[in-house]
């Protein structure tokens, strides 16, 4: 990618994310940042084919074949030998009928007390209380 197509995409989604003030563009912001971090999983700060085809295969059930990569790095101004950025995949979540919330939950789904309940109750059962004579005396 050359320096200016970067920088394009840096001053862009700077534009869009830079609002320190509202907590709307801050829960945007690290609700991209999570996906993002989750699934680099070579930790370079961008999303390659297969991570970029792990998030979408996760979250819509679609396949990203190689030139639905190419243009979606294309369109968003990023290198496709390098990856998709943080910023860039701002921009991609930013775009029209993009939903980073719905995304974030099939990722990170929240866990119930239902199940908070039952880690509770089996983190209980594996106490074991202990007479005198070392007799378990729990039941």
């Amino acid at each position: 990618m050359s320096s200016s197509e970067e920088t394009t995409a840096a001053s862009v989604a700077s534009a869009l994310f830079s609002s320190d003030d509202t907590s709307l563009a801050e829960g945007f912001r690290d609700k991209v940042a999570a996906l993002h971090e989750f699934f680099d999983r070579d930790k370079d700060g961008f999303l390659n084919h297969s991570e970029l085809r792990g998030l979408q295969l996760l979250t819509s059930g679609e396949e990203m074949n190689i030139p639905t990569y190419l243009m979606a790095c294309k369109s968003i101004g990023c290198d496709p030998q390098q990856g998709i950025s943080l910023d860039g995949l701002r921009l991609v979540y930013a775009a029209e009928g993009s939903n980073v919330e719905e995304d974030y939950l099939k990722v990170f789904p929240p866990k119930s007390e239902d199940s908070v309940k039952a880690t509770d109750k089996e983190e209980e059962d594996d106490v074991l209380e202990v007479g005198e004579d070392g007799v378990d005396i729990s039941a």
